[in-house]
């Protein structure tokens, strides 16, 4: 070697590198003898489509900063896929894993082995690897001391990606080395992104059928109560229409009787005999009685079939004004056999605190679906606390449904449904409108619901749909949507 260069003496360098006392620099020596020069000719370029990253960075980590110098000098004009290259500089593994920890988007790691301890190198890949849980970014161990680390039980032991002597490091080898790093490295950020998209479609396409399958349940449903409906509706019109002419008819021949019994005073006694035994003046007073409680319950039957037809709009799949009361009634009726007493529960009370609304823009089917899926689920809920059911500074001595509507700004409407059962935890209330998420035991809930009502809410009429809960405080949903 010339007097004007002269070869570093160092166990971890030694043949590594070159240094020229003319310019401080740090070059490799080519794998033919001579030095590597900087031209463009040396540049390591593939064609690739983009990725989805700007540069690719490098995390050198040697306690021997000519060793860093040489590296970054080596592969500074060196281009993967039309990306630079950037590089981060440790001089020991804390610093390694500080710079891994703060940088996680590092895509290449030339590791060496021997540093403050001679397995430091080692103890930066069982951090990445087992508790930084990083298995993308390619890790290439470098050492000059081989005898330190054996060569067959460092593959097998660590999740290494190459292992490299350093004298055997040229110039050219380095960025090959460096070059198939890199492109593994791509790849594996392009199978992850395919495997996003392909978690994305599939949770889309478990959405949209979910809710094809609750669209159809809630149209066989509604059918269902249309058709009941109907078939109730048709015997109650007959029976509604008769009620007054019958009352007529009774009426006439009370009138009759009261004529008689003005002119004939003193009956015979057969007539007198039939007066007595079917007791005729408490006959004649509670008779028309009869017909006003008849009048009462066929008029009532009618609220109901009418409720019923509301619920199913079966009809009105468009957007219009629609009473949001109304739609609570009828969901309340559909729901009234849950609110009874029976051996589970107690009765479940529901106060219903109704303002002033106006007629609401709205998909009313769909509207009437989000209020049969929350107060279902308070029902559900308020059962499923029966059994530990009591006086509590939070909670009511019975259970209880409270159902409030508000005109908020003039232009939204708010609908506040809360009942005082066991709540929810901070964990649970993150993830009750996801999809498939229900804490309700195996076979009885989907965990589709509170997903649906959301979407309703949310993209088809543009409003809002909140939930707080706490632990012993109960739940309340909000519905918030615009007039």
């Amino acid at each position: 070697m010339s007097s004007e260069n002269q070869r570093v003496s160092n166990s971890e360098t030694d043949a590594f590198f070159v240094f020229a006392d003319n310019d401080d620099t740090f070059i490799f020596a080519d794998d033919n003898g001579g030095q590597a020069s900087n031209d463009s000719g040396s540049q390591a370029v593939l064609n690739s489509p983009p990725a989805p990253i700007a540069v690719w960075k490098v995390l050198i980590v040697d306690d021997d900063v000519l060793v860093h110098r040489a590296t970054v000098l080596a592969l500074e004009d060196c281009t993967f896929e039309s990306k630079p290259l950037t590089f981060l500089h440790a001089h020991s593994a804390t610093e390694a894993k500080y710079l891994i920890q703060t940088h996680p988007d590092t895509a290449l790691i030339l590791l060496d082995v021997v540093m403050e301890t001679d397995d430091a190198g080692l103890q930066v890949v069982q951090y990445i690897r087992a508790e930084l849980h990083n298995h993308k970014v390619r890790i290439i161990l470098r050492t000059g001391q081989p005898g330190e680390a054996p060569e067959a039980s460092v593959i097998l032991d660590y999740d290494i990606n190459d292992y490299r002597l350093k004298t055997e490091l040229t110039r050219q080898k380095l960025i090959t080395v460096v070059i198939s790093s890199l492109r593994s490295y791509g790849n594996i950020l392009k199978i992850e992104n395919q495997n996003s998209e392909l978690t994305l479609a599939l949770d889309h396409l478990q959405q949209t059928q979910a809710q094809l399958i609750q669209a159809e349940k809630m149209s066989s449903l509604g059918q269902m109560v249309a058709g009941v409906a109907h078939e109730i509706n048709n015997p109650t019109n007959f029976i509604y229409g008769n009620l007054f002419h019958t009352e007529t008819y009774v009426q006439a021949l009370l009138k009759l009787i009261k004529t008689y019994q003005e002119h004939y005073p003193t009956p015979v006694e057969a007539i007198q005999t039939i007066t007595e035994s079917i007791d005729l003046p408490f006959l004649m007073e509670d008779l028309p009685k009869l017909f006003d409680s008849m009048q009462a319950g066929t008029e009532r039957i009618k609220h109901i079939v009418e409720s019923l037809r509301n619920f199913s709009r079966l009809d009105e799949a468009g957007i219009k004004p629609v009473d949001i009361h109304s739609g609570i009634e009828s969901t309340l009726l559909i729901l009234q056999h849950r609110l009874q007493a029976n051996d589970k529960h107690p009765e479940i009370a529901v106060i219903k605190e109704y303002g002033q609304l106006p007629l609401v823009n709205c998909y009313v089917g769909a509207l009437n679906q989000v209020f049969m899926n929350i107060l279902s689920n308070a029902i559900d809920t308020l059962e499923m606390g029966a059994g530990d059911w009591g006086i509590t500074s939070e909670t009511s001595s019975l259970p209880t449904i409270h159902i409030r509507t508000e005109i908020q700004d003039a232009d939204r409407v708010l609908i506040r449904i809360t009942d005082n059962g066991l709540g929810m935890s901070e964990p649970i209330l993150k993830r009750i409108f996801n999809p498939f998420f229900t804490t309700k035991p195996v076979g009885s809930g989907t965990g589709l619901g509170l997903s649906i009502s959301y979407s309703i809410v949310v993209e088809q009429h543009g409003g809002n749909l909140t939930c707080s809960s706490a632990p012993g405080k109960g739940t309340e949903f909000v519905i918030d949507i615009f007039i």
